[in-house]
């Protein structure tokens, strides 16, 4: 037995193992700090910022009685327009508003007024157009110092003639400005570590010699300052809650704060009856290492984010600085002969779980004692911390969890038989068995590692195994789908055909996935598989269309395999997740486990003991624990890379870099506290240039009504679709560009030479009618149909706006696609888009739709009304239901009797939004001259293509 050496403690243990658990847990020792900050030094925080009571039992200091413990009903409310959803929230964290010392306020108080600035005060800067020329200099066009004092020159040489004043003298004015910012001021800090453990007596490796940096941010200034944000305000859960469908009471789940895990964390917390009435915030943690120049060197940083499980998963996804830079890890680097070393890697991975307990340790006291932070909607509420998910891939869950790589990191499955079942691991099952085993059985038999404590064991209610988050980018599109099947189908292929003819065949797929049409988002593949630097988006693209690329070229088992992969991913990636979508998920799961066995009775694999497709199996229950995965995905973090890491190195001079990338973040951060702040005051109406205008106008004593209208400033851009921050107030709309193509048709006759349809006045005529309700019961002659003017409008485009709220969108969950039909898309070839038609409104899925290609986008005037409309070609559906392998519908071009492709003109109203074909290839093989252009001209099936996004998938599996 040892015995723990630390004074006071009688502890005894039967291996080295379970004394060093106990000591990082009882007996921790933090690394030396040293506080340093960038820009200026750290401010003391202000008096009266948080405040922790005990209260009297069951009351609060105002007097006021708190929730009653004993009341275990929870509270019920209607939620969203028609009574159509219910929830039932927490009864004793209740988020209640109090006052600044942390007294609960009756109910209904009113909340004090965010600030008493004026309307017109643009403090630290002079005027709106000083904030927005530093905006836009350093946020927007990201100039470098050099160039920012030539543009200022510039334009204070131009004041000099008239006498005005310079806005800033040079870049240095400016940055001052923007540091004197007080908003989003959170100051880095620095501490250092290094090796304290045993050394060789002679050739000490130089890693044990080394000092280690981490920069890092408070995570509870950070915190603050996020809940304190007005734009939040109406996309923040300040309770736990379960939702339902009221009609069936079937429960679905949504955003963090609906799931398993906030729920049983208040019920944990609420036990002290001092926490009733406050804010559960649970703090969600990401970090993966990124390079930003291969080119220059070694150029490695390790950042860490954080964000709050209140904050909506749309908001999270929609990079509005929902998620935040943190530290900036150290990455202890060695040469080759200490970096496999055991010493090394122990150290490597003790100093990541030292520094993250470092850096979260200010957030310690607020974990079990109520905290006073005010919130946007101008309320001050008592908060409670704790852990939550921690957002990360598969190597990164391995460091956290402290399991041997090959393992699973959420349950007991051994190593070589992943897909038996198995009980989940738990932290207190983890610390018996370190207690009771030696390092080597407990790596063998348990896939632990027993000498390294995770950063967790020291913070309250926290189990690293729980908090491991799902991710869909790295498990299943970067590991499941392209790492797993797509090679696989590579292997069987040469298995059964030999290296030639399976060469020639992943040709013909190659020509198949470069051939397809063009779509919103989608990546474009000229060589099909072949570039050496796969990223998280081109595998998403090739998720897309992969599927018909291969059929015909390998068994219908593989189809499905591939089909059920896919229906998995795009169900879990939806927005809400029912427990009828629950049920979908595990079928799916079932069907890819049966379907994919043909890999190893081919031979293509010998076992399925994979992690990271194992997890899929995961993925059920961990829904119920922290709602719908697309808010805790490592898709988010990666893209915050760019603007916190990637886009902050390229400003830097590359000498000392990351001192100059905190400098950065920090101005950015001031920048888009002021942007928030001015906007929440009404003082970012219009744009600048009208501001001024009005400005001028009202000291002249004159009125410009139309200012607004100034040319170009209200415009939207056609050539690029885009998230739309607005309301969710509509389920579809669509309406034409407004860019009038002055070099194509402008009467109807041209248009019917240009499209080569003589017989278009007729149907235009046809269309009058039926917009005039008179089709069916007019018998008259064609002189006494409807008119309408020759003169007509023709665009190359018409904006569709849906809610889409599973793909990347505004905050409300809106989306803006263009639906183009065009002789020169981008100055190449012609584009004419397909589009969903509505023809049934009463009907689900396809039952109520058609599709129709876009040849012309044109309007015109009959009897003083505006008539927007478009050509089509129509297309027939094959069968009345999808393809049983594929699971996609088949449709094909539809013909008259005279075996004329069948062409109409519709009202852009009855457009929904646009659709993608691929063709059914079949076991044809592809022409090495098919360009994407033709793919709608050269085939005579196209599957509707329900992959080509997450709003269309949804969308066609309506259908059955």
């Amino acid at each position: 037995m040892i015995p723990c050496t630390k004074t006071g403690c009688h502890r005894w243990f039967r291996n080295k193992s379970g004394l060093t658990q106990h000591v990082n847990v009882y007996h921790p020792v933090l690394p030396s700090v040293n506080i340093s900050v960038p820009v200026e030094q750290c401010q003391e925080s202000s008096a009266g910022e948080e405040h922790s009571q005990v209260l009297p039992d069951g009351y609060g200091d105002s007097g006021n009685p708190l929730d009653d413990p004993s009341n275990s009903n929870p509270l019920a409310e209607y939620v969203g327009p028609g009574d159509r959803y219910y929830r039932n929230y927490h009864p004793n964290l209740t988020g209640r508003p109090c006052d600044s010392l942390g007294n609960f306020l009756p109910a209904g108080h009113p909340a004090e007024p965010l600030t008493d600035m004026q309307p017109d005060d643009w403090s630290p800067y002079s005027s709106r157009l000083e904030f927005e020329l530093a905006d836009f200099l350093f946020t927007r066009s990201q100039m470098s110092a050099a160039n920012i004092n030539e543009l200022l020159n510039l334009w204070n040489a131009s004041l000099l003639s008239t006498g005005g004043q310079p806005i800033f003298r040079d870049s240095g004015e400016m940055y001052k400005t923007i540091d004197s910012t007080p908003l989003g001021d959170v100051q880095w800090e620095k501490f250092s570590t290094s090796y304290t453990g045993e050394r060789p007596t002679e050739n000490v490796p130089p890693w044990m010699n080394d000092t280690y940096d981490i920069w890092f941010r408070s995570p509870k200034e950070v915190i603050r300052n996020m809940l304190s944000r007005p734009d939040f305000s109406d996309a923040i859960d300040y309770r736990p809650f379960r939702e339902y469908e009221s009609a069936t009471d079937s429960r679905q789940w949504e955003d963090f704060m609906s799931g398993d895990w906030a729920w049983k964390q208040a019920d944990t917390i609420s036990r002290d009856l001092a926490t009733h009435g406050s804010t559960f915030v649970p703090i969600i943690l990401g970090s993966d290492k990124t390079t930003v120049s291969v080119a220059t060197g070694q150029n490695d940083y390790y950042p860490l984010y954080l964000s709050i499980g209140n904050i909506r998963n749309k908001v999270r996804r929609a990079h509005r600085n929902g998620v935040i830079l943190i530290a900036f890890l150290a990455i202890p680097h060695m040469d080759k002969e200490h970096a496999s070393t055991d010493a090394f890697r122990r150290f490597r991975r003790q100093l990541f779980h030292s520094s993250l307990a470092y850096i979260l340790h200010d957030l310690m006291p607020g974990m079990t004692e109520p905290i006073v932070m005010r919130f946007g909607d101008g309320h001050y509420r008592r908060v409670i911390f704790g852990l939550g998910p921690y957002i990360a891939d598969y190597e990164e869950q391995v460091l956290l969890a402290c399991i041997v790589r090959g393992w699973c990191v959420k349950c007991l499955a051994m190593r070589q038989a992943l897909d038996t079942d198995a009980l989940y691991r738990s932290r207190e099952h983890a610390e018996a068995l370190i207690e009771e085993f030696d390092l080597k059985n407990l790596r063998d038999e348990y896939g632990i590692i027993g000498d390294i404590i995770p950063f967790t064991s020291g913070f309250p209610r926290a189990d690293i195994y729980e908090l491991i988050a799902p991710d869909i980018l790295h498990q299943i599109i970067k590991g499941t789908f392209k790492d797993h099947l797509v090679e696989w189908v590579e292997s069987y292929l040469k298995a059964m055909h030999g290296t030639a003819k399976a060469n020639a065949i992943l040709d013909d797929i190659d020509r198949r996935i470069a051939a397809v049409a063009p779509f919103t988002g989608l990546r474009h593949f000229p060589e099909g598989r072949h570039f050496k630097q796969w990223t998280g988006n081109d595998s998403k693209a090739l998720m897309k269309v992969y599927l018909p690329a291969i059929e015909g070229h390998v068994p219908v088992e593989i189809v499905r395999t591939f089909r059920a992969l896919l229906e998995f991913t795009y169900l879990v990636r939806r927005n809400v997740i029912t427990e009828e979508t629950l049920v979908t998920i595990e079928d799916a799961i079932n069907r890819f486990h049966k379907h994919r066995e043909i890999f190893r009775e081919s031979g293509t694999v010998q076992t399925f003991s994979l992690p990271r497709q194992h997890a899929m199996k995961h993925y059920p229950d961990l829904i119920r624990l922290f709602g719908a995965p697309n808010g805790l995905c490592t898709s988010i973090t990666e893209s915050k890379h760019i603007d916190a890491v990637k886009d902050p190195y390229r400003r830097t001079n590359r000498n000392k870099p990351l001192g100059q990338m905190l400098i950065i973040n920090q101005r950015l951060d001031k920048l888009a506290a002021s942007r928030r702040d001015f906007s929440r005051r009404g003082m970012l109406e219009g744009s600048c240039l009208t501001a001024t205008m009005q400005l001028f106008s009202t000291r002249d004593g004159r009125a410009h009504s139309n200012t607004s209208e100034a040319p170009g400033l209200n415009r939207c851009n056609e050539d690029t679709d885009e998230a739309v921050d607005c309301p969710t107030s509509i389920e579809a709309h669509v309406e034409l560009a407004r860019t009038p193509q002055t070099k194509r048709a402008r009467t109807v006759t041209e248009l019917a030479a240009e499209l080569n349809l003589q017989h278009l006045p007729t149907i235009l005529e046809e269309f009058l009618l039926q917009q005039l309700d008179a089709y069916d019961n007019c018998d008259s002659d064609l002189p006494e149909w409807p008119t309408y003017g020759n003169k007509i409008t023709v665009v190359n485009a018409a904006a569709a706006l849906f809610y889409a709220p599973s793909d990347i969108s505004g905050i409300g969950g809106m989306w803006r696609e263009y639906i183009r039909s065009c002789h020169s898309w981008q100055n190449g070839a012609p584009r004419y888009d397909c589009a969903f038609v509505n023809t049934d409104s009463g009907l689900k899925g396809m039952y109520g739709l058609d599709i129709v290609r876009i040849l012309a986008f044109f309007s015109f005037v009959s009897q003083s009304k505006r008539y927007p409309c478009a050509v089509v070609q129509w297309f027939d559906r094959v069968g009345d239901k999808p393809d049983t392998d594929t699971g996609m519908w088949i449709v094909r071009p539809a013909f008259t009797a005279q075996r004329r492709p069948s062409i109409g003109i519709i009202h852009v109203d009855t457009l929904y939004r646009a659709a993608h074909l691929i063709p059914l290839y079949a076991t044809r093989p592809v022409s090495r001259n098919l360009k994407p252009h033709h793919s709608y001209d050269s085939f005579t099936a196209f599957y509707i293509n329900k992959f080509i996004d997450h709003h269309a998938f949804s969308l066609l599996s309506d259908s059955y």
